[in-house]
C-alpha cells in the first residue's frame, strides 16, 4: 500500500507571540541551573546552541526573532571560562556574549561564573578569557544574583553592583571594601576569614547583609562578625574549624539581631563549645544542627547553652541528612533545661510545661 504524503501546516510555527514566549519561559525556568552560553572542554570551547535558549534561534526565523524580544529568557546566564585552549579564544565568543546580554534588554541579571582552568590548577587570564570578563564587568549594575566559583572580584578595585542581593562563593572577604552593594542581604564565603578580618570595614554592604554563608570557620571566627555585619539575622556554617587566630586578638562581641544558626555535623565537644563563652546572643531564637540527636549531642549543646552569656534560645532543630531508626526522644529532655522545645525537621518532639501547667 503506497503512502500518501499529507501537508499539514505546522502549529508550533503559527502559536501567539505571547503563548511562545510563555513556553519559553516555562522551558528555562524548569532547568536546575543557569542556561550555559558555552560548553567547555579539556581543550575546547563552542557556543552552547543545544541547549535553551540559543536552542531557540536555531527552530525557524519566527522562534529566533521571538526569542530575541524576550528579555526574561536571557536575563540569567551561566559563563564558563576556557582553560587550556589548543587555539586563541576567537572573537565570535565575545560577540556572543555580548549579544546574550543585549538580549536581556535592562533586566536584573543573574549570573554563574565558573572557571575551567581551576579544574588543573591553571590561572591563565589571557586575552580572550580577559575579554570574556570585561563584558560581564560592564554590566555590574544590572548584577542580582550571582555565583562565583573563580576569583573574579581579584581584577578590580571598584565594584559597582547597586541591584545586588545574592553572592554566593566569594573568595576573600576583604573584597567586600571594594563594592557598592548596598542591597546585597545573603552573601556566601567560600575560605574561612584570616586573623586580620577585623581590618575588613563595615561598608554599606557589609551593613545590609542578613544572612551569612560559611563554606569554613573556627569558633573565634565567629566572634569577629558582629563588628562587620551588625544586622545579620541567620548564619549556617558548614565546617567549623581549629582555631588558627591569636584569641586574645577579639573582645566578646554581641550579634544584637542574629535570629538563627545552623551548624554542621561532626563537631567535636571542645569546638562546639568554644564558641559561645562571651559571646551575646539576645535575639537569637532558633539553634539548627545538621546532626542526629544522640546522648552526647545533647549533652554537648546543654552545656554550651548553659554557659552562653545573654542567650535565650526557644528552640533546638535537629536537621540530620539521614535520621536514625532509633531515636530515643526521652534523650531530648535534658535540653529543656536550656531552650523550650526540642524540634526534628521542625515538628516539635518535646516541650518544656509551662509554670502552673
Amino acid at each position: 500500500m503506497a503512502r500518501t504524503s499529507i501537508k499539514c501546516p505546522t502549529i508550533i510555527h503559527q502559536l501567539p507571540v505571547e503563548l511562545l514566549q510563555a513556553i519559553f519561559l516555562l522551558v528555562i525556568n524548569d532547568g536546575p541551573d543557569c542556561p550555559s552560553i558555552f560548553s567547555v572542554g579539556t581543550t575546547t570551547m563552542s557556543a552552547n546552541f543545544s541547549d535553551p535558549p540559543l536552542l531557540f534561534t536555531r527552530v525557524c526565523c519566527y522562534w529566533r526573532d521571538v526569542a530575541h524580544s524576550t528579555p526574561e529568557i536571557w536575563s540569567c546566564i551561566k559563563v564558563m571560562l576556557p582553560g587550556r585552549l589548543a587555539k586563541p579564544l576567537e572573537s565570535f565568543f565575545s560577540s556572543l556574549l555580548q549579544s546574550w546580554l543585549a538580549w536581556s534588554g535592562n533586566l536584573p541579571l543573574t549570573i554563574r561564573i565558573e572557571d575551567a582552568s581551576l579544574r588543573s590548577n591553571l590561572h591563565l587570564y589571557h586575552n580572550g578569557r580577559s575579554r570574556l570578563l570585561e563584558i560581564l564587568y560592564d554590566e555590574t549594575r544590572r548584577w542580582e544574583t550571582v555565583f562565583c566559583y573563580s576569583p573574579v572580584f581579584n581584577f578590580s578595585d571598584n565594584w559597582n553592583m547597586p541591584r545586588l542581593r545574592i553572592l554566593a562563593q566569594l573568595w576573600d572577604l576583604s573584597h567586600l571594601n571594594k563594592f557598592n552593594a548596598p542591597n546585597l542581604s545573603h552573601l556566601a564565603i567560600m575560605f574561612p576569614p584570616q586573623p586580620d578580618t577585623k581590618l575588613c570595614r563595615s561598608n554599606a554592604a557589609c551593613g545590609s547583609i542578613r544572612h551569612l554563608y560559611l563554606r569554613s570557620v573556627s569558633p573565634a571566627g565567629i566572634r569577629c562578625f558582629p563588628a562587620i555585619f551588625p544586622r545579620l539575622e541567620t548564619l549556617t556554617v558548614y565546617r567549623l574549624d581549629w582555631d588558627i587566630w591569636n584569641k586574645s586578638h577579639f573582645e566578646p562581641d554581641t550579634y544584637s539581631c542574629l535570629e538563627s544558626m545552623t551548624l554542621p555535623s561532626h563537631i567535636c565537644r571542645s569546638l562546639f563549645t568554644a564558641i559561645f563563652p562571651g559571646l551575646r546572643l539576645p535575639a537569637l531564637q532558633k539553634l539548627n544542627f545538621v546532626m542526629n540527636p544522640g546522648k552526647s549531642e545533647v549533652e554537648m549543646i546543654t552545656e554550651a547553652l548553659t554557659i552562653a552569656i545573654s542567650c535565650n534560645v526557644r528552640v533546638v532543630d535537629f536537621q540530620p541528612h539521614k535520621l536514625r531508626s532509633d531515636l530515643d526522644v526521652h534523650a531530648l529532655e535534658p535540653l529543656l533545661s536550656v531552650v523550650q522545645e526540642v524540634a526534628v525537621y521542625g515538628e516539635v518532639m518535646v516541650r518544656r510545661k509551662q509554670a502552673g501547667t
